[in-house]
């Protein structure tokens, strides 16, 4: 921008000396126009509402007061298992993933590794025997397709009812709202998770 302001200014300062501040009045204006489109962004005043505002369900906010618990509940030198793209939520925790998979969108891809990649996490995970797993239970954060392998699905169903009890839930109820379960001081079967949801699961003793 600055390089096209330069190259105007000195394209005007000789013919044209009335339009001299022809770059500037550009500037102004495509900068305001720029602050107006965003405003309503820019004037949240939390965080989180603006990453909701952007990001829509993506579980950016909530990745931190999950990692908070992970961290608080686990020992530094426990691993934990995202299940989902959140490796935000690894680094928030200051604990080490239990799989090299911290990104799960190529296991969904519709391309003839995705099987293997999928067994290679669950055999990660089941040799690591984390402390905590985080299902995260958001579209975008794992990116399905109908043509999908689904076999990691039917693992996760199995794994967390044989190893793990739920201690966790969050439900992203909507763009201002997120109720957190943390712990999960209720029934489990009393809270059903909405459309959006990240559960946590702690290793049965």
């Amino acid at each position: 921008m600055g390089v096209v302001i330069e190259s105007v200014s000195n394209f005007c300062s000789q013919p044209a000396r009335p339009l001299r501040f022809l770059p500037l009045a550009i500037f102004d204006a495509s900068s305001s126009f720029a602050l107006l489109a965003g405003q309503e962004t820019f004037l949240l005043r939390r965080s989180s509402d603006a990453a909701r505002t952007i990001y829509a369900a993506n579980p950016f906010p909530e990745a931190v007061r999950v990692a908070e618990y992970l961290r608080e509940h686990c020992n530094p030198m426990d691993t934990i298992a995202i299940l989902g793209s959140e490796p935000e939520i690894y680094f928030y925790a200051h604990r080490q993933s239990a799989t090299g998979y911290i990104y799960t969108y190529g296991l969904m891809e519709p391309q003839r590794f995705a099987g293997q990649m999928q067994r290679e996490m669950m055999q990660e995970i089941e040799i690591a025997r984390p402390k905590y797993l985080v299902f995260v239970g958001v579209a975008t954060s794992w990116l399905r397709q109908p043509n999908s392998e689904n076999e990691i699905f039917d693992w996760i169903k199995k794994y967390t009812a044989q190893d793990f009890a739920l201690s966790g839930l969050v439900n992203i109820v909507s763009r201002q709202r997120t109720d957190y379960y943390l712990p999960l001081s209720v029934d489990p079967g009393s809270i059903e998770p909405l459309q959006y949801y990240l559960l946590i699961y702690e290793r049965k003793t």
